[in-house]
């Protein structure tokens, strides 16, 4: 008499089509494919080469970079007929980088159980009860730009992992399915290159974590490790239609994915994953693609070539995508996949400032050909800045508060200076995702201005990558940040003090002096005071007389006039 597990046919199929192997009572089966979206496996499951939503947590981690908002996905349902699947996934900034948490699981009930007695003519099989089948995977996940850890050097190159703990077995059966369950853990490593604005490449290890480290799977009624086969991926990502691709549209995009898939296990053939995502329209999307499965057959291990399609809605940043994904050559196991989720909304650039100002309290006026200046109720007539501000307000370089004020003795901070340089040099600042600095969030309204500045030279980070937007700038800090901002020539020493209260020796005591020199500092009295905190107002003043917005004061009083 012997006894074995009668696992159901359409399971072994998806197994078949889904992992590319055989299945057995204890095989070791990675259902990670799964949890890529409903986007993504309607574009044949290319997505190396980076996927901008949460769907990152199960691909190439790396490319959770590309978007810097809340992301968030979910999908359940039923496939081929019998199998149930769910999954969760959640993605956002923090301090240290981009963070995920995933869940996937498919599940299988009420498997027969049967036992063979006999041989031949006389041999008998008895269904002697069921089990339930079930396997899990928790991921977390980490994504970051190269830059945060080389001190802002490789930043179009982002690495990224997938910490992965695995939970499968069976679950009832009597005492012939005792410990017929384990766990196990594994890694991805991912890394993605943007070489161009429309062009990707990314190359992802799946399951690269070495067994000395915890790598394997173990089954409780078993003695050894079981490894997970390891695969690696290449692919790109080119961008055909749309912004920054290589044919500029602003109302419809294009792009192509292709992942060549070389799979470390005895006689599996590579296989390729190929996609194409068409926007129409800004909230619809039409995919189409080609996704290769290895396959058993009695020839050995082929090739399935899968075709998929799918549709995709994005409205105020919450999506809802719908793919067709064929399982190998038998029609009934095409299976229709639903997944709901959030992405959060990309800011135009022309909608930036108004949100930005909204956030931070600060009304930004709008410059018009031969404009009137603008004016500030907390701005005195007689007030020795009234002029700089009013210029720079009408300019568009610094603004109010919503009650009509400017608050001219609020402090200033890093940031914010950081902000009216950029915006005074009308320099074109990127809005897209960025790890620049530690203590920068991509999501903040000041990041892009604060790299745009440090990539110009105008201002400089801490030696532990840190820029500390938020704290107050000194007049030292402004006098060496305006120097540089309005080309002045800086001493490496002086031979006397600029001011009785600056000794020559003092860090920044050359820029003083060249401020000085240049007038900047004409409504300071006798003493400099170099460690004051800079006010709007002297910002305003400095700002007012560097070289290029002087030049553009002239021209706004000229047309004035």
């Amino acid at each position: 008499m012997r006894t074995f597990f009668g696992i159901l046919v359409l399971f072994g199929i998806w197994i078949l089509s889904a992992v590319g192997g055989g299945f057995s009572a204890e095989a070791m089966v990675d259902i990670g494919e799964i949890g890529v979206g409903a986007r993504t496996l309607g574009m044949g499951s290319a997505f190396v080469g980076g996927v901008d939503d949460a769907s990152s947590i199960f691909t190439n981690p790396a490319s959770l970079v590309l978007n810097p908002n809340l992301n968030i996905l979910s999908m359940s349902g039923q496939m081929l007929m019998d199998v149930n699947y769910l999954v969760v996934g959640a993605a956002d900034t923090s301090p240290i980088g981009r963070v995920g948490i995933g869940y996937v699981n498919a599940s299988l009930g009420s498997i027969g159980i049967i036992e063979v007695s006999g041989s031949g003519s006389t041999e008998t099989v008895v269904q002697t009860g069921t089990t339930d089948y079930s396997s899990s995977i928790i991921i977390f996940s980490y994504g970051s730009k190269l830059s945060r850890f080389l001190r802002g050097r490789a930043k179009n190159i982002s690495l990224g992992a997938n910490l992965k703990y695995f939970l499968q077995g069976f679950s009832g059966g009597g005492s012939v399915m005792q410990d017929a369950q384990g766990t196990g853990m594994e890694l991805d490593f991912g890394l993605l290159y943007e070489a161009r604005p429309w062009a990707k490449l990314g190359l992802l290890f799946n399951n690269c974590l070495p067994s000395g480290f915890g790598g394997g799977f173990l089954w409780k009624d078993a003695a050894e490790i079981e490894g997970i086969p390891m695969r690696v991926r290449l692919g790109t990502e080119l961008k055909l239609l749309g912004e920054s691709a290589l044919r500029e549209n602003d109302k419809q995009s294009l792009s192509f994915l292709t992942d060549y898939e070389i799979i470390r296990e005895s006689n599996w053939p590579s296989v390729w994953h190929l996609g194409l995502e068409y926007w129409p329209l800004s909230g619809l999307a039409i995919r189409c693609g080609l996704d290769q499965k290895p396959a058993a057959s009695e020839a050995g291990i082929g090739v399935d070539n899968n075709l998929t399609a799918g549709v995709g809605i994005n409205y105020r940043g919450f999506t809802f995508d719908y793919a067709y994904h064929q399982f190998g050559e038998l029609a009934q196991n095409a299976t229709h996949f639903f997944s709901f989720g959030y992405r959060g909304i990309k800011k135009q650039e022309e909608e930036f400032d108004f949100d930005r100002a909204v956030a931070s309290g600060v009304v930004l006026p709008e410059v018009a050909p031969k404009p009137t200046l603008v004016t500030f109720s907390d701005v005195a007539d007689d007030y020795w800045a009234k002029k700089p501000i009013e210029y720079l307000a009408t300019l568009g370089i610094m603004g109010g508060y919503p009650d009509k004020t400017f608050r001219p003795e609020r402090v200033l901070s890093r940031g914010e200076l950081a902000t009216l340089l950029v915006k005074a040099k009308d320099t074109k600042v990127d809005h897209s995702s960025r790890d620049f600095f530690f203590d920068v969030r991509p999501t903040s309204w000041v990041a892009p201005y604060i790299e745009t500045a440090v990539e110009k030279g105008y201002m400089k980070g801490y030696p532990n990558g840190t820029f500390r937007p938020n704290q107050r700038i000194t007049r030292a800090e402004a006098a060496m940040v305006f120097s540089k901002f309005g080309g002045l020539y800086v001493k490496e020493k002086i031979t006397e003090k600029p001011y009785p209260d600056v000794v020559r020796s003092h860090w920044a005591s050359p820029a003083i002096a060249a401020g000085k020199y240049a007038g900047f500092f004409e409504y300071v009295g006798s003493d400099f005071d170099p460690d004051a905190s800079l006010s709007r107002a002297e910002a305003a003043e400095i700002l007012a007389k560097t070289p290029f917005v002087k030049k553009k004061i002239e021209s706004l009083i000229y047309g004035a006039d």
